[in-house]
């Protein structure tokens, strides 16, 4: 899924969370959302981990893993909550996978 798409479906998500948290639109969202963090987690991995030592690594792979755990969390709970965090997981994990996509590619 491009970057664009992503983008879509998280600000999709934050405006259900306000408004339609349930129903078959907020559950279509939550698998895209999902299927995002699965496609992106091992190379959002490897860009968390290939940055310097300090802060800034530790949150990135702090963010990793928690948008990892989301996976197995039901919606059922906290259905805004789980909209919120998902979308939010979703966009870091794309722009952490972008990031170390764009540091593969050789320089023209």
């Amino acid at each position: 899924m491009s970057r664009t798409a992503v983008a879509s479906d998280v600000a999709t998500a934050l405006r259900l969370s306000a408004a339609a948290p349930t129903g078959p639109a907020a559950e279509a969202v939550r698998g895209r959302l999902r299927e995002q963090i699965k496609a992106d987690a091992d190379q959002a991995d490897r860009y968390a981990h290939s940055l310097p030592e300090g802060r800034a690594r530790d949150v990135a792979i702090e963010t990793v893993r928690h948008a990892c755990t989301l996976l197995a969390v039901p919606s059922g709970k906290d259905p805004v909550a789980s909209l919120r965090l998902l979308a939010k997981g979703a966009d870091y994990l794309s722009r952490y996978a972008s990031a170390q996509e764009s540091a593969r590619r050789p320089a023209a």
